[in-house]
């Protein structure tokens, strides 16, 4: 076990997996890490979903990330076309991820904190052509 981890600074600690699954980072951090898209895939149940919610959706579906580290960060979530823009977007469903955000202090902010937190982390993260490339090699999905 390398103490010198447990008494660095918080925004300048390494990834690294806790006994509990998760990775714990601040959210600073995120931004220096490499991501790469592992798959998307189309979800007719999920449209559904979103359709019953009265969103205006023309397709939806999943998409998975992983980074560049060791050990890896996963981070999953739904996203929709929507259909009057054409734009790509987030779905209001939630991130999933073993990443644990934490505050200056290093405390956990909590699942559902980290979720919105990584949410709107997404807003500036370049996803949309990964997806929508993914998209158009699925003839069958009319991106």
């Amino acid at each position: 076990m390398d103490i010198y981890l447990y008494h660095r600074p918080v925004e300048h600690r390494l990834p690294r997996m806790s006994p509990d699954g998760y990775i714990r980072l601040p959210l600073g951090s995120l931004a220096s890490l490499p991501f790469v898209h592992l798959f998307s895939h189309t979800d007719t149940d999920f449209l559904e979903d979103l359709r019953d919610n009265s969103i205006a959706v023309s397709v939806a579906g999943f998409s998975e990330w992983k980074s560049e580290t060791q050990p890896d960060i996963s981070l999953g979530w739904g996203w929709f076309i929507q259909s009057h823009s054409g734009q790509i977007l987030v779905a209001p469903d939630g991130v999933r991820s073993n990443l644990m955000l934490i505050d200056t202090t290093g405390y956990d902010l909590g699942p559902l904190r980290t979720s919105s937190l990584l949410h709107t982390w997404l807003q500036a993260f370049k996803w949309q052509d990964a997806v929508r490339s993914a998209l158009h090699k699925d003839s069958a999905c009319p991106v």
